[in-house]
């Protein structure tokens, strides 16, 4: 999947404005959702997003999500699935318009914003969310999808006395570079490009990352990308021939993993996992997760980076490995 950039992306007193509330059937054992359009007030500007709320648990406070999206230009319809699940199953679930995308009006796109950016703009929604009537202070987690799962444990370890649990499917661990390099290598592979050009072509990429890190594309970094352009003028994605730096990734993020030490998680975590994923490397993100009783791990057969079979329908583990989860998330006091 190549997305409208430059690269392959895998990746408080805060106002609320109820514009729109309706009821969303349920389906058998499952609850009705109660779905409310709000805008939240925070130091980018304001976030619109879409809070569902399960109706009928006589709870008197709901636990929550925030659900956090992967990267790229998806959009927020293409995140509300999981929220909506989420809130059929009895926990309220949160989930918005990126910053400068959709409803969201703000001073910096999410374009310009980095790992770091993203995180802090995250535990204002996080904050917001906790101090909503209804909801369960005590009982708010995260779920994120790609880039949304390496956030969602990124928040998790920096701030784990706050964080109830997390859901992470398809989170990549390992640096940013990293993972890119392992996407590119794979999308390489499957265009069935000659195996001596796709090593150039790494190599070419490896070296742009760390001038994008450094702060300045190299001479020797842009020679290269000539001699790659000779080599394969039509059959080869790289990077493109200019000395400026790109709008993203944000040079801080070239080498970003995780901020805080995921050993020092000590909430319920999720991590879900596809091993034909082509995005994410699952193998090296599973490697450096700690080995501790707080950390389930699913890493499925024949399932994708979005969690679906090679015929395009979700895989049903999936789905009841979530539910299961949840539902010890309710009951656990």
């Amino acid at each position: 999947m190549i997305l409208k950039s430059r690269f392959i992306f895998l990746f408080l007193n805060l106002a609320f404005i109820c514009l729109a509330t309706c009821q969303i059937e349920h389906e058998d054992g499952e609850y009705k959702i109660k779905q409310d359009s709000v805008w939240i007030e925070t130091s980018n500007g304001n976030i619109f997003g879409l809070l569902f709320t399960p109706v009928g648990t006589k709870k008197e406070k709901t636990p929550a999500v925030l659900c956090l999206q992967g990267g790229g230009e998806m959009g927020l319809a293409n995140y509300t699935y999981e929220a909506k699940f989420f809130a059929k199953n009895g926990i309220a679930a949160l989930v918005c318009d990126r910053s400068g995308s959709g409803l969201s009006k703000t001073k910096k796109s999410w374009r310009e914003q980095s790992f770091k950016d993203i995180t802090n703009e995250y535990f204002e929604l996080f904050g917001w969310l906790s101090n909503q009537a209804g909801i369960d202070s005590n009982k708010v987690g995260l779920h994120g999808m790609s880039q949304g799962g390496r956030l969602s444990l990124n928040m998790a370890s920096l701030k784990p006395n706050i964080i109830y649990f997390v859901n992470a499917v398809s989170g990549p661990t390992i640096s940013y570079k990293e993972n890119q390099l392992y996407a590119l290598e794979k999308y390489f592979q499957k265009q069935k490009i000659n195996s001596e050009i796709i090593s150039n072509a790494l190599k070419t990429w490896e070296m742009y990352f760390n001038d994008i890190a450094n702060g300045k594309i190299s001479m020797k970094t842009l020679n290269m990308i000539n001699e790659l352009t000779e080599d394969a003028p039509n059959s080869i994605y790289k990077p493109e021939n200019s000395g400026e730096l790109p709008i993203r990734p944000q040079p801080e993020d070239i080498n970003f993993s995780i901020e805080g030490d995921l050993d020092k998680i000590t909430c319920p975590v999720l991590l879900q996992y596809g091993q034909l994923d082509i995005l994410v490397d699952p193998i090296a993100s599973l490697a450096l997760i700690p080995n501790k009783s707080n950390f389930e791990i699913k890493n499925y057969a024949d399932t994708d980076h979005s969690m679906n079979f090679k015929n395009g329908d979700i895989n049903p583990l999936f789905l009841e490995d979530k539910l299961i989860w949840i539902q010890n998330i309710i009951d656990k006091k």
